[in-house]
């Protein structure tokens, strides 16, 4: 209701407080003013460096407010937001552009809770004004504080008393339908509810560290994966076992296809975008869960579900360890933030209804452990002899037999005319191997249904050319993918597990369309990869050194390869002292080895990823061994600067030139490479 300044009424008595700044709308206005630098969702924030915000005189005119119009709100975070948000609406009256101002510095577009950080809305409310100094927008804001402080004492004591509401709430209670002693109907069963908003996460993540079996039904679940992280953390540390973990972990995802058929628009207009949008926090989601929960310890049982309908409910059952069922739903609404969806929460009825329905939804959906394709490669083209599930492949130490079907896609793009290759990051976010190399989009060869055994495939036929289709669509989200081409195959052998065979095809992305940080892939020049591989090569030869074959002829080879790679990359006399040392009869790679070391921390190759700064390990597996046969060669043809400079000082020099070879052939040997226990 608007507030003037000519009549005040009868209500309540408010004590004119001294403080730093003099009388009561100071005061508060310099309480405004430290709520909004913290926060206003965060007042209550208490760490290691952090103590909650002072604000009495706030705290007390909201508590007088509320009182007055007869509401019960439990925290102060809630009260102090109740009184400006009831406030802001009369002072608009007095004020427009200064109520406009205070709600996006305190609130932004959120509804409920506030998921930007206080130094955020600052930004936007920044950008959005246009004032033409820092000094004359702070000057802006404290003075609609002031202003608004003066309201806030005005509108508090305006307030009329409700008396009558506690009389309306005790008839209420006496004659309600929830009254007590009224004999319920059999089928009817009272439940306590808890009704929350998502907010950050924080209270899902404290009954996840609790319970002992979860089953979480989502439609992306883009953020799971780092509050069951969090949750892992906490359980571990409340026991004091670093190995403790769940029993059982349940996943449900929707279907790509039921994406499209989400009423979530997620802010956007286009609902094209929102479509996009929503495929790649599926990915995202799917992904992260799978990277992580692959990482549990064996005992733990987890599977992850496509569900092919839309489920009847989404939210989560905790299995406690006491016994009890604890159920959380989730009520979203069609936009706005994540942390302003609902969610009510109870325990199970008698009958466990709510148990039968989330064991329903698993019943009905598809385990993701898709089926992964092992064989024989004859002459190029790759046949299927037996099935495994993607789960049980490619384990450490497993001396696993055999050959896994892999397609890898060299992405690139052109810039400013400028053709420009596209590699991505392998992250714990996204891979559970070689992490923190690069690489282009590489993934398995997996089939929903088991194939027919003695099906053969080649470079040109529909399955490896419809797994590399799907490959790129799953960082790129957009339906045009653009055209694929053949470019070679490849085999990378491992000396402890599956042999990979390769189809490699290049992919030029459709002009315009926009790559997505989570999908951590980014444009690499020639001179970069050169630099990211001659640290790897630097790495291989340290490794090496600290474990050298102790066969004679293996360690000679072994050997050869890193000082063929070392060779590539101008370090010549070094290569030559590791080949000189491995020849001896009883081998001292000490003082090589100290020199290795001081060259690799020389030539580290620092990378800006999705969740911060890491220290890059190289390039993935076939592209570090085919680097000068596969890749360099293709970025030669489509003009990538630099690569056709590289390949003409290797063909004009002898030595670059048989190193190329030489390793080529001896890459290319399973006897030499399955002998070798170190990846080179």
């Amino acid at each position: 209701m608007p507030v003037t300044g000519g009549h005040l009424g009868a209500c309540h008595t408010i004590p004119m407080t001294e403080g730093p700044g003099g009388d009561l709308a100071t005061v508060v206005s310099a309480e405004l003013a430290s709520c909004r630098k913290r926060g206003i969702d965060r007042i209550d924030v208490k760490s290691h460096n952090q103590v909650p915000v002072p604000a009495p005189e706030l705290q007390r005119l909201a508590n007088e407010y509320l009182l007055a119009i007869g509401r019960s709100v439990k925290d102060r975070v809630a009260q102090i937001k109740y009184l400006l948000r009831d406030a802001l609406t009369p002072f608009a009256v007095e004020s427009e552009p200064d109520a406009e101002l205070i709600t996006a510095l305190f609130f932004g577009d959120s509804q409920h809770h506030v998921t930007k950080s206080a130094g955020e809305l600052l930004d936007t409310a920044r950008r959005h004004y246009r004032f033409d100094s820092e000094l004359r927008f702070r000057q802006a804001w404290q003075n609609a504080f002031h202003s608004f402080a003066e309201f806030l004492v005005r509108f508090v004591a305006t307030v009329p008393q409700a008396p009558e509401t506690a009389a309306a709430l005790e008839v209420a209670a006496d004659v309600g339908p929830y009254n007590h002693d009224i004999v319920l109907a059999p089928e009817v069963q009272q439940q306590v509810t808890t009704i929350g908003y998502v907010d950050t996460g924080e209270h899902f993540i404290t009954l996840l560290s609790q319970a002992d079996k979860v089953t979480i039904v989502g439609l992306t679940n883009e953020s799971l994966a780092s509050m069951l992280r969090t949750a892992l953390d906490r359980k571990r540390d409340a026991i004091f076992r670093p190995d403790h973990s769940w029993s059982q972990v349940r996943v449900v995802f929707l279907t790509e296809e039921l994406l499209d058929w989400i009423n979530d628009e997620r802010g956007f207009v286009d609902p094209d975008q929102a479509r996009m949008q929503r495929q790649r926090l599926g990915v995202f989601g799917r992904r992260t869960v799978r990277v992580f929960l692959k990482g549990l310890p064996s005992r733990s049982d987890w599977v992850m579900y496509d569900s092919p309908y839309l489920p009847p409910l989404t939210g989560t059952l905790f299995e406690m360890p006491d016994g009890r069922r604890i159920v959380q739903i989730l009520v979203r609404r069609q936009v706005g933030n994540t942390g302003d969806h609902l969610y009510l929460e109870f325990e199970d009825t008698r009958g466990h209804y709510f148990s039968a329905a989330f064991e329903e939804i698993v019943r009905s959906s598809v385990d993701d452990n898709k089926v992964a394709p092992v064989g024989d490669v004859v002459e190029g083209r790759f046949r299927i002899l037996r099935t495994q599930y993607r789960w049980s492949v490619l384990i450490d130490g497993s001396r696993a037999r055999g050959w896994l079907a892999m397609v890898l896609v060299v992405t690139w793009r052109v810039r400013d005319g400028r053709p420009e290759p596209l590699l991505q990051l392998r992250t714990r976010l996204n891979a559970t191997r070689e992490l923190h190399r690069l690489t282009h989009l590489a993934g398995h060869i997996t089939h929903d249904d088991p194939p027919v055994k003695g099906t053969e495939f080649g470079l040109d036929d529909a399955i490896p050319l419809t797994a590399a289709h799907k490959r790129v669509q799953m960082e790129t989200g957009a339906v045009d993918t653009g055209e694929l081409a053949p470019l070679d195959t490849g085999a990378y052998y491992h000396a402890d597990k599956e042999h990979l065979f390769f189809f490699v095809y290049s992919c030029r992305l459709p002009d315009g369309v926009e790559l997505w940080p989570e999908a951590e892939m980014s444009p690499v020049s020639v001179p970069e990869l050169l630099s990211i591989r001659k640290n790897q090569a630097l790495r291989n030869a340290l490794s090496l050194c600290a474990n050298p074959p102790a066969t004679r002829p293996v360690r000679l080879t072994a050997f050869e390869i890193v000082a063929l790679n070392l060779i590539l990359h101008d370090l010549d006399e070094i290569a030559q002292q590791l080949k000189d040392a491995a020849a001896a009869r009883t081998p001292d790679f000490g003082a090589i080895a100290a020199e290795l070391a001081r060259l690799e921390e020389l030539t580290r190759q620092p990378w800006l990823g999705f969740e911060g700064d890491v220290q890059l390990n190289g390039l993935s597996g076939l592209q570090f061994r085919e680097f000068y046969a596969i890749l360099l060669p293709f970025y030669e043809t489509i003009g990538v600067p630099g690569a056709a400079d590289v390949l003409a000082l290797i063909a004009d020099d002898e030595i670059k030139r048989s190193a190329v070879d030489r390793l080529s052939q001896l890459y290319r040997d399973e006897r030499v490479m399955r002998s070798i226990p170190v990846e080179l």
